[in-house]
């Protein structure tokens, strides 16, 4: 199989584990506005957070392997926006596998006899901004992806355009997160580009696996 088809292929893996690890268990379980009902989530709800934590570290793992493939797809198109795609998506990984920290310190917690309350809150309220970092190396890894996209003679405009309201949307939500954005217009704005970012990666991946070689 071609490197392609094996990118293609982990980028729908990454996005049905990651869609479950990272997007539906945190939302059944997780409420960072309400730390004390998310610690009796969990505590009733122990497997559950234990496959988060499983899905993270597989997540993580297919990272690596995506971003060596990418390097090496892209690297004879544009050396040093593949540099920049392959550091960028590494420095993610890296945050990534810190922020597993932040709900394995919880899950030893929850299970021992002298439980603290503070250090749950803690971990909870650290992961949840960590989220945002590796955010911002993703926002950049989808941008320089999209100079690549449009640079290769293989992919269109529409998927590197794509790719680059997707990188902004990372961005964006970071930038609204971090200086606490109000306004309505800006924060819909980043939603819709949030939006675009799914279908661009998802668009990106079909485009792998039916390429011809």
């Amino acid at each position: 199989m071609k490197n392609s088809k094996i990118i293609g292929l982990l980028y729908l893996s990454i996005a049905i584990i990651g869609g479950f690890s990272m997007g539906y268990i945190p939302i059944e379980l997780i409420d960072i506005h309400n730390l004390s009902q998310t610690f009796i989530n969990i505590q009733e709800n122990l497997l559950l957070f234990k496959l988060s934590i499983l899905g993270d570290g597989i997540v993580i793992v297919l990272e690596l392997f995506i971003t060596i493939l990418l390097y090496h797809f892209f690297k004879q198109t544009d050396t040093l926006w593949s540099e920049i795609a392959k550091y960028s998506r590494l420095a993610m990984a890296f945050i990534m596998a810190i922020n597993i920290l932040y709900y394995i310190i919880p899950l030893y917690n929850i299970q021992t006899v002298n439980t603290s309350i503070e250090i749950f809150n803690f971990c909870m309220q650290a992961h949840f901004y960590t989220v945002y970092i590796w955010q911002v190396f993703f926002g950049i890894h989808m941008i320089s992806l999209s100079v690549l996209t449009c640079k290769h003679i293989q992919f269109s405009k529409i998927l590197s355009t794509l790719l680059l309201m997707g990188g902004v949307g990372y961005l964006l939500d970071c930038v609204v997160y971090f200086f606490e954005v109000k306004n309505i217009i800006i924060t819909t704005f980043a939603n819709i580009l949030l939006g675009v970012a799914a279908v661009s990666e998802l668009s990106f991946a079909i485009l792998l696996l039916i390429k011809k070689n």
